[in-house]
Order: structure tokens, then sequence, then C-alpha cells
């Protein structure tokens, strides 16, 4: 295991240290060790997570509902990470659909835009 630190694995994630410590005190990381100073270490699933994790939250999935999504995983609670699939699966296509009818405005005001345009 090639351990890191609160801010190794901030920089690797390209996160702050705060967000690191706001997801391990929210129960979204767990580290994987201490060290004898008292400094926590995490390991390359940690980072994985934390990848994810920014990542799912950066597309709009709330941070209440990623922390039921980890602690479903860490609990081998299967009724519990169903259920979360399930509502983020949902969340998923309600973005998606949103962001298509975007798209499609942006397209309508591109034409109109083009014909009103001065020649």
């Amino acid at each position: 295991m090639n351990p890191y630190t609160v801010s190794k694995l901030a920089e690797q994630a390209g996160v702050s240290v705060n967000v690191v410590r706001d997801y391990a005190l929210r129960g979204l990381l767990h580290p994987a060790r201490r060290t004898e100073g008292g400094y926590w270490l995490y390991d390359a699933q940690a980072l994985v997570r934390l990848r994810f994790v920014r990542t799912a939250f950066e597309a709009g999935i709330g941070l209440d509902e990623l922390t039921r999504l980890c602690r479903a995983l860490d609990g081998n609670d299967r009724a519990a990470l169903i259920g979360c699939v399930e509502r983020l699966g949902q969340q998923i296509a309600t973005r998606q659909a949103a962001l298509c009818a975007v798209r499609a405005e942006l397209a309508e005001l591109a034409c109109w835009s083009a014909d009103v345009a001065p020649a």
C-alpha cells in the first residue's frame, strides 16, 4: 500500500484538504491507519472513493445521498445499497432530461440569433 496523507490524497484527487477532512467527518472516507505521530493515512481505495464522491457531487448529487450510499457500502447493507442506487439512478435520469431540455433551448437560441443577426 502506498499510503496517502490528507494533503497527498487531496492533491491526487484535485480537491482541497478541507474537502477531504469534511468527507472524512461525514463518513464518506475512512483512513486506513494512523501514524505514530497521530496523522491519518489513506489507501488507494480511499482515493478511488474520493474521486467518485467528488465527481458525483459536482454532477449534482447531494452529500446526504452520497453519505447514505457510502454507509450502505461500508455496512454491507444490500437493501440500503439497492435503495441508494435506485434513487441515484432516478436523480441522474431527471438531471439528464433537464440538461437535454437546456441543450434544445440553446440550439433554438443559436438558430434564433443567427436569423436576427445584422448582415
